[in-house]
């Protein structure tokens, strides 16, 4: 039976939406895009899985999670939340099926069509559920963080270089004996593969961090200092 660990990486997260089409854009050499869903703010994972009902059977999509983007509102109990476009690149067909949706994210008694995924190597599928506290509290903050060993020494020396220090907001935390900073690319990684240099990265603490990727794009440095100079 097909589930989303056969197309899931082996240690990655992915959040999966099930769709019949609407407002779902495939674009083979750009950034594709699903509809609009709500979902966890701030989270960000590796992947999206988009699962496509058609006809015929069922598509499977998964691509490379790029970024949201609020454009719609849903009202539940008298209030507002934002709905969020979903952007992805290197979008790619990965299985047709006739699984169904619930038997695929293995979810007992099926409900939300949008919900969160992950592949710790465990042998049967597990979800979390997109409104849950585990769900809004364990998301990855950055989907461009570096992971080889030769892109976390760059990541360290521009950190050394910028002494530790945020280059937005200019403050320097030093916690239990080690200090507390991000290293931001300048120029999106989702533009594509390419060699990173250290000219390329710069310091941020985590909350100007988080602010710069509030946005699709992200903030330049620039703006980061507009902002923070509004609430100081």
């Amino acid at each position: 039976m097909d589930s989303y660990l056969d197309i899931l990486p082996k240690g990655s997260t992915a959040v999966a939406v099930k769709t019949k089409g609407h407002n779902f854009s495939i674009e083979n050499d750009g950034i594709s895009s699903t509809g609009c869903w709500v979902v966890s703010k701030d989270r960000v994972d590796d992947y999206v899985i988009v699962f496509h009902q058609t006809n015929s059977g069922n598509n499977v999509y998964i691509g490379e999670f790029v970024g949201k983007n609020a454009e719609e509102y849903t009202e539940r109990q008298g209030k507002k939340y934002p709905r969020y476009r979903i952007f992805i690149k290197n979008l790619k067909l990965a299985l047709k099926t006739n699984t169904n949706w619930t038997s695929f994210v293995e979810k007992g008694n099926g409900g939300f069509e949008r919900i969160y995924l992950e592949n710790e190597g465990q042998e049967k599928p597990k979800y979390l559920d997109p409104d849950s506290i585990e769900a809004e509290e364990g998301y990855r903050k950055d989907s461009s963080r570096m992971t080889s060993t030769r892109d976390r020494k760059l990541a360290d020396a521009r950190k050394k270089k910028d002494n530790y220090t945020c280059q937005s907001c200019k403050n320097q935390y030093f916690v239990n004996d080690k200090y507390v900073i991000d290293c931001h690319h300048l120029n999106p990684i989702n533009l594509g593969k390419r060699n990173t240099r250290i000219e390329d990265l710069i310091s941020l603490c985590p909350t100007c961090h988080r602010i710069a990727h509030t946005r699709l794009p992200p903030y330049s440095l620039k703006e980061l200092r507009n902002i923070v100079e509004k609430y100081t």
